[in-house]
């Protein structure tokens, strides 16, 4: 297999040096970036998101939250604003003006999970997937819902995927990819997968399996030893940060912000 796709990075050092010395320095240049996410009894990846970001060093953030969590959360994390509810807590279709204020306001937005499964939150994700035209990223049981309805991989805007392992298995069968992944394949297998995977679909995703940190961008696969056991919600947050504040060179700034996540 000709792998110059596949770029390894082995040991200590980045990839891309240039890219890593070049972070914005002040936060009115560092991005701006979106989260939302959260029900009545849980909004943990929306709070981690957040610590992930500040951490990767984004410039600005906005929080949405259900209404259902206001009385809740306002004295304890004033920055998040909130949308309208259902009855169950969750995010009514009421919510999608604020979904697209936030995502018209960012420079990536990230849903990451917590919605509770119900026929509204699938409306609400559809629709949001169909108006937003600005980059967006998708985690946690976000994921479900393109993974039932993949025609949202074909829509303008840049998507990012934090799948697990099992949930791009599912992806595939979904879309009927031609070549099964499975848990047995060896890293070289799997990047070869990726590798064309991302070369016939306009996505970035980003895994991990084997011990291993596995992103594929425009036919390019990066992977790294996930030395510190590093949550896939942290990965995907650090390289959308790092995306974000050089677009331009989105490859080598996610690798970037992988390598910066697992060294401090």
């Amino acid at each position: 297999m000709d792998n110059i796709f596949w770029h390894q990075q082995i040991n200590d050092q980045p990839l891309y040096p240039d890219i890593l010395w070049s972070q914005p320095e002040h936060k009115s240049m560092a991005g701006k970036l979106a989260i939302v996410g959260g029900n009545l009894h849980k909004f943990t990846s929306a709070s981690n998101v957040y610590n992930a970001a500040t951490k990767a060093g984004v410039g600005a953030i906005r929080i949405l939250l259900p209404n259902s969590l206001a009385k809740t959360i306002s004295p304890i994390w004033p920055e998040c604003e909130f949308g309208p509810a259902n009855k169950s807590g969750s995010f009514s279709l009421k919510s999608l003006a604020e979904w697209i204020d936030l995502a018209s306001w960012s420079d990536n937005t990230i849903i990451s999970g917590d919605l509770s499964h119900n026929s509204e939150i699938s409306i609400l994700l559809e629709q949001f997937i169909s108006q937003n035209k600005k980059p967006l990223t998708l985690m946690g049981d976000s994921l479900d819902f393109l993974i039932n309805n993949p025609l949202g991989l074909f829509n303008d805007q840049p998507l990012t995927l934090a799948l697990e392992f099992n949930q791009l298995q599912h992806l595939l069968t979904a879309i009927r990819y031609p070549t099964a992944l499975k848990s047995t394949m060896n890293l070289y297998q799997i990047a070869d997968l990726m590798h064309s995977l991302s070369s016939g679909y306009p996505l970035t995703i980003v895994t991990t399996h084997l011990d291993q940190i596995i992103l594929t961008y425009d036919g390019q696969v990066y992977s790294t030893i996930n030395k510190n056991n590093v949550h896939l919600l942290e990965v995907a947050t650090a390289s959308t940060v790092w995306r974000l504040q050089q677009p331009d060179k989105a490859f080598a700034a996610m690798t970037c912000g992988i390598y910066y996540l697992l060294n401090n």
